[in-house]
């Protein structure tokens, strides 16, 4: 009677226990951390979707948050590393570039999180500096309100129609790693004399890659240049009068790395935390928010689109590196922001 007691409980410990759970000496470690310091550049309602969902685990580490673009996090670290001040655990952003720097300075170390041994093998990394942790495209799109579907435009260069002059909006690289991984794409494909143009277009131009949705929704501006394809379908799947535009060029594929940092003050807890973030369940949320990740057994929304059914374009993680900063010097340049 006992035995089967006993060998009750211990299953139900199992199956309460997390599917994500790192070993036990990991987890008493995390747990006498008791926290961990995610920065990250995903959009606030998908980051803090993220974050709750870990905590409701009540396993001892509470997730903190410090979410903001690309650029102004990776400025941050580096600042408080000179300061001898370590405050964040775990890094994701959407510039590979930096995170290129990260590892050659050793600032991130290797990790490979639990569960991700049949992960597409795009999403991984063979020495685990870093593993993708969503991707999308950077998207143009309109207003169906203000624009027809006959008149909008169909490719990157119908955007330069002096018609459209003061009626676009545009995001800044030197805040948002996915605007400025998208740019170098764009750049590549039609060189500079595209923005050239763009920038006698008058443009809006916003901090995030997501920050010209609301203008364009509420019609204050008709188009955007680009944005998160993530955050574009999410919001026509809540009824906003918005359409993509898909060129035939094809769409700057954007991947966002994740990692762990060396000095993470709560290094066992940044693992524990890591190990969440690739496991099903989180892969299965950001497949929910229309964002492709490297788990092949998650089910997509209908209305997004297989990544291998777009014409996509996409460069290398040295070539991003390398043309990171002139990207965003030249941006300030054109556009005088």
């Amino acid at each position: 009677m006992l035995k089967g007691i006993i060998a009750g409980l211990l299953a139900l410990a199992l199956l309460s226990a997390p599917a994500f759970a790192a070993d036990e000496a990991t987890m008493r470690a995390a747990k006498k951390e008791g926290k961990v310091t995610w920065y990250s550049s995903i959009t606030l309602n998908i980051a803090q979707h993220i974050c709750n969902n870990f905590n409701k685990k009540k396993m001892g580490v509470q997730c903190v948050l410090h979410r903001d673009g690309s650029g102004k996090l990776y400025r941050r670290y580096l600042q408080e590393r000179k300061g001898g001040i370590y405050v964040a655990d775990v890094v994701h952003t959407s510039n590979l570039g930096h995170f290129l720097n990260l590892k050659a300075k050793k600032i991130i170390t290797p990790y490979k999180p639990a569960g991700t041994d049949n992960f597409n093998a795009k999403f991984v990394t063979k020495d685990n500096y870093w593993t993708i942790l969503r991707a999308g495209v950077l998207m143009p799109f309109y207003n169906t309100k203000k624009i027809s579907a006959k008149d909008a435009p169909k490719t990157y260069k119908d955007f330069l129609d002096p018609k459209w002059k003061g009626k676009i909006v545009h995001s800044h690289p030197s805040y948002s790693g996915f605007v400025t991984n998208g740019m170098i794409n764009i750049v590549n494909k039609f060189g500079w004399d595209y923005y050239k143009a763009m920038a006698k277009q008058k443009p809006k131009i916003v901090q995030s890659a997501a920050g010209g949705i609301p203008l364009v929704a509420r019609g204050e501006a008709w188009l955007g240049a680009g944005t998160t394809s993530y955050s574009l379908l999410k919001l026509i799947e809540k009824g906003e009068p918005l359409k993509p535009i898909v060129p035939p060029t094809g769409l700057a594929l954007v991947t966002s790395p994740n990692g762990v940092f060396t000095k993470a003050p709560n290094p066992n807890a940044a693992r524990v935390f890591t190990d969440y973030l690739f496991s099903i369940e989180t892969m299965q949320l950001l497949a929910d928010y229309f964002l492709y990740v490297g788990n092949p057994d998650v089910k997509y929304p209908k209305a997004l689109p297989p990544l291998n059914k777009i014409n996509l374009m996409a460069i290398g993680g040295a070539e991003l590196k390398k043309k990171n900063k002139p990207t965003r010097k030249m941006f300030k340049k054109l556009f005088g922001v």
